[in-house]
């Protein structure tokens, strides 16, 4: 994409008409004649919210949106450009159902299947952390019982409610829920950045009962950033044909990233975050969702701007180092 139609999306933004990057939008059902290499999905609810967060994140997908429009699709860090290594394509926001959070999973896993099934890593951007449940389970069954999948989880909270008020797939479950699945093994599931007070015993007595890796943020500053981040990602992709990540950017330090609904001082700054983002990519995710983007929380849009810097890093790292 030339420079001047990327220049062109910025008066898109205003209208209301808007993409991820300007690039088209494909419905999930015709991504199969086009064969992208990646397509974003929006998941615009917070129906799973079952802690003690602020309302917000169904605005992130534009959000993220709007803020990708400010940048451009080539780096020339990387020599990289993002539409001719990825054909990316926009797949809009998946359906979703007010109210009905099981009926909402189902619909927007349908929307991710589509997309994997179509050769595309998804990019979901939420809305809610509960849409990493029905992301791992797509991936899962994409990949089949006898393939192994990991998963990453990057954030302030390990997420690890067996029940909340008799729901098993909310914003608090996602950590278990990926654990649980059949073609995942303890050793392959790594959370990385848990600290602060909304970790409740239940929840850490849930991980040590699976043996659920967990590297704390007291954890990065004692053993070294580089070296630590490397090891932990390192473990998730061991031996695995698929890795899922998900990016909660309460994962971020809130001075850094005060646009969620869920911040929590004391996390990674925001070099570190896109430098976490770099080094995802060199390993090659078959999946990743980012949630709880607030813009509600920050006029001045630097949540956003830092959380699409991660991804599209993360995208540049993934093209030089494993597509071809």
């Amino acid at each position: 994409m030339s420079a001047h139609n990327q220049i062109s999306n910025f008066a898109a933004i205003s209208s209301g008409v808007i993409s991820l990057l300007g690039a088209p939008h494909v419905p999930t059902d015709e991504l199969r004649d086009r064969r992208p290499r990646a397509a974003f999905l929006g998941f615009p609810y917070e129906g799973g919210n079952a802690a003690i967060e602020r309302p917000g994140s169904s605005n992130g997908p534009r959000g993220l949106r709007i803020a990708s429009n400010m940048t451009f699709p080539w780096s020339f860090e990387w020599d990289v450009d993002l539409f001719e290594s990825y054909d990316l394509v926009d797949c809009g926001d998946s359906p979703v159902a007010v109210g009905n959070l099981e009926r909402t999973h189902e619909m927007v896993q349908a929307e991710i299947a589509k997309i994997l099934d179509a050769g595309a890593m998804p990019l979901i951007v939420g809305g809610d952390h509960s849409v990493c449940v029905p992301g791992t389970r797509a991936l899962s069954e994409h990949l089949g019982s006898d393939r192994k999948m990991g998963y990453v989880h990057l954030d302030a909270h390990l997420d690890a409610g067996e029940d909340i008020g008799g729901e098993y797939q909310t914003n608090c479950s996602g950590l278990v829920r990926a654990a649980d699945l059949p073609n995942v093994s303890p050793e392959n599931v790594v959370a990385i950045g848990a600290r602060g007070t909304i970790n409740v015993p239940d929840w850490w007595e849930a991980v040590k009962r699976r043996e659920i890796n967990v590297v704390t943020m007291s954890d990065v500053r004692r053993g070294g950033f580089e070296k630590t981040i490397a090891e932990a990602l390192d473990q998730a992709w061991d031996g695995v044909d698929g890795v899922y990540v998900s990016f909660d950017c309460d994962v971020i330090d809130s001075a850094y990233a005060p646009g969620t609904t869920g911040p929590e001082p004391g996390g990674f700054t925001g070099p570190e975050i896109i430098r976490i983002g770099q080094m995802i990519g060199e390993r090659g995710p078959s999946a990743v969702d980012n949630v709880e983007l607030a813009p509600l929380y920050d006029p001045s849009n630097i949540t956003a701007r830092l959380v699409w810097e991660v991804l599209s890093q993360m995208l540049f790292a993934n093209a030089k180092h494993n597509l071809r």
